[in-house]
């Protein structure tokens, strides 16, 4: 990425962690574009893709979110509390980006990254900040809106996801996988396996901050437009979500997607995603 121009930063979150990005400025920019990775990888190097897909007249800027790659935090320690402080990145992001230049910035989040971009824009909000924020847009692809059901329907979908694999030595096509009595009786234990943990331990933890972390009943406090991007087929953050959403936003577009992958838009429908993306940029950077 170096080797496109990006160039190495840290900058400070509100709650002084160091955070490192790379961020590639250009000299006939109009705009600047955070990119918010997934809670996987979590790191700058993982969006690196987004890089030919966004428009040639924006700076980018990708970091590493706390807890992940070169920046301070814990991954792990703490998860429950996960969606309490992750919006402070985005916030750090944005103070950096205004101190660098004065240019409109759009965010652009995946999976945990639009859900943490959100709740940064609620906090602009209720601080009375937006408007000296510079923020113009939020794209909001493959995002939930509570910790509770992501916590709930995520580690089934990734566990169902990589479960053929370990059938691979017996039978040679997924489909004669799927089809096994074996398949068929492990995939049901797994699943009976996941709703004991979530009911017994998962929800218990981290239904203790769900009232403060849910975008359900906040959400309607960003008045900026907001450009949502989900798949019917979607079994980690499932679409009914993130339509609720959208009717809860004040400001939306939308683009429903009938056949594609968790958080792989971007590169299953990587043509038609560059040219919305960048309609969607255009249009909220010239309002």
């Amino acid at each position: 990425m170096q080797e496109h121009g990006f160039t190495k930063v840290t900058f400070k979150t509100p709650d002084n962690l160091t955070l490192h990005g790379l961020f590639l400025s250009r000299p006939n920019a109009i705009c600047t574009v955070i990119v918010c990775a997934g809670w996987l990888p979590g790191k700058k190097e993982g969006m690196a893709t987004f890089y030919a897909l966004l428009p040639e007249h924006c700076n980018i800027l990708f970091f590493d979110a706390r807890g992940h790659g070169e920046s301070d935090g814990s991954l792990l320690w703490n998860l429950w509390r996960y969606g309490m402080d992750e919006y402070k990145d985005i916030l750090g992001a944005i103070t950096y980006l205004n101190h660098t230049n004065n240019l409109p910035i759009i965010i652009t989040g995946i999976c945990s990254g639009a859900f943490n971009a959100a709740h940064a824009l609620i906090s602009l909000e209720k601080s009375n900040k937006q408007a000296e924020s510079n923020v113009k847009g939020l794209i909001f692809d493959s995002g939930w809106g509570s910790v509770t059901e992501i916590a709930r329907t995520a580690p089934l979908a990734g566990i169902e996801k990589r479960l053929p694999a370990l059938f691979t030595f017996i039978y040679r096509t997924k489909q004669q996988i799927k089809q096994s009595s074996l398949y068929k009786l492990c995939s049901l234990l797994t699943q009976n396996s996941c709703k004991i943990g979530y009911h017994l331990c998962a929800k218990q933890l981290v239904g203790q901050y769900e009232q403060a972390t849910t975008l359900f009943d906040k959400i309607h406090h960003i008045t900026l437009p907001i450009f949502f991007i989900h798949s019917d087929d979607d079994t980690y953050a499932i679409k009914s979500d993130a339509l609720k959403l959208s009717q809860l936003a004040s400001h939306t577009l939308c683009w429903w997607i009938k056949k594609s992958f968790h958080a792989k838009h971007h590169l299953i429908h990587r043509e038609l995603y560059k040219e919305k993306i960048s309609h969607f940029i255009d249009t909220v950077i010239q309002q």
